[in-house]
């Protein structure tokens, strides 16, 4: 056995003075502490992350087709070209642009969406409206639509209206011309059939209309956005959006839900970055404790390092010696910590012992989103293993003086 491997085992798990003791229990307790808020703290992300991902996977299709260039296309054929491609189950044609609506002293600006028939096959929105109904019947003097609760309040419609929404769309045509700018502008009156619920980003922007509503409110017939499409149960999302991508050309983009969200996942693991950075620097802090218990150890030991050093042992094998001292250490703080916050993690998933509002149901969740993931331990382990290996480097040179050697030049 190596004997530096041997005598820093002994040192830690002999009994040392009580000075000693305490302050690498210390260490041991900070570090364990640290690596399981960052393991607890990884887990609350990721299921915050998995929720809104849901959420937004309750209202965006499985796959998404746009024009390269420009806001708008024609169909000309498109919608049967893609029913026909293997592994999709339902298409939808979809017309979305910026509008205004209006309710008395009220003005917001909506994406307004107007969809096909099939589009509650393709997308949850059905099961996401929590009054009215989902209706987006529409005919020469209104149209029904159905709005996030979001833009719903912002307008403070009453509920017992009796007055429609004025909606203000602009044709897009018209706006170079100086003479028709009036002509550019027209209104329709818009009563909300059904409110839907889903995440801020839906509820308080959108309203969906019937596509030929769309198409009429934006003068632009026969034109689509966007292709939305659902995937066959038992098909492989990916080999269907390659399949799409391979008989549509390069003047079409075909997207996943991730990559219609592309900003929004981003930013979450650039915010995932930022934790993990920060509760490194918590975990280098926490290890100055055990680099106060390195030293002390050393100091008790002076007389050991004295005798070795006698006897031949060279000041980098004394130096190897307490290094792996101080990484048992840093590896029994660690491992208790991962132990720790990997149960608490599962006990908050299972049971949701933490509620949000005191579990009043007043929340779309009822207990804080934790989510464990393996990978998230072994990050969490290499940072833990990576700060410790520093901070147990920190007081060798130390180790010279004890010997009565004169430092060797590395």
């Amino acid at each position: 056995m190596n004997l530096p491997v041997f005598i820093a085992r002994r040192y830690f798990s002999a009994k040392k003075s009580p000075l000693v003791t305490v302050i690498g229990r210390v260490a041991v307790l900070g570090i364990a502490v640290s690596t399981a808020a960052m393991i607890l703290i990884l887990s609350v992300m990721n299921g915050m992350n998995r929720f809104v991902a849901d959420r937004f996977g309750s209202m965006d299709a499985d796959l998404k087709i746009e024009a390269v260039k420009g806001k708008y296309f024609e169909e000309n054929g498109l919608l049967r070209q893609v029913a026909q491609t293997s592994g999709v189950q339902a298409v939808s044609g979809v017309l979305e642009d910026q509008a205004l609506l209006a309710y008395g002293d009220q003005n917001v600006m909506v994406q307004l969406k107007g969809v096909d028939s099939l589009y509650g096959h393709v997308s949850g929105i059905v099961e996401q409206i929590y009054s009215g109904s989902y209706d987006l019947d529409y005919n020469d003097y209104a149209a029904f639509a159905v709005m996030g609760g979001g833009v719903y309040d912002q307008l403070q419609i009453p509920p017992t209206r009796a007055e429609a929404c004025l909606l203000y769309a602009v044709d897009g045509s018209l706006l170079d011309n100086p003479f028709a700018m009036q002509q550019a502008i027209s209104s329709f009156p818009l009563y909300p059939s059904g409110l839907f619920s889903s995440i801020p980003e839906y509820d308080n922007r959108y309203v969906f209309c019937h596509i030929g509503f769309a198409r009429q409110m934006f003068h632009s017939q026969n034109a689509l956005s966007s292709i939305e499409l659902k995937v066959s149960p038992g098909h492989r999302i990916k080999d269907v959006k390659k399949s799409l991508r391979a008989s549509l050309g390069e003047g079409f983009t075909v997207k996943d839900r991730m990559e219609q969200q592309q900003t929004l996942f981003k930013s979450m693991k650039a915010e995932k970055l930022i934790v993990i950075a920060v509760f490194a620097f918590v975990m280098l802090i926490a290890t100055f404790t055990m680099v106060a218990d390195q030293m002390l150890l050393m100091y008790e030991k002076r007389r050991d390092i004295a005798i070795l050093s006698g006897m031949g042992l060279e000041n980098g094998r004394l130096r190897k010696l307490f290094f792996f001292n101080g990484l048992l250490v840093c590896v029994w703080g660690t491992l208790s910590g991962l132990l720790a916050g990997s149960l608490l993690a599962f006990g908050q998933q299972k049971f949701g012992w933490v509620k949000l509002g005191g579990g009043s149901g007043n929340y779309i969740t009822d207990a804080y989103p934790v989510y464990w993931q393996p990978g998230d331990l072994l990050l969490v382990l290499c940072v833990g293993l990576a700060v410790g290996m520093l901070a147990s480097a920190l007081p060798l040179k130390q180790v010279c003086v004890f010997a009565g050697k004169p430092a060797e030049k590395e």
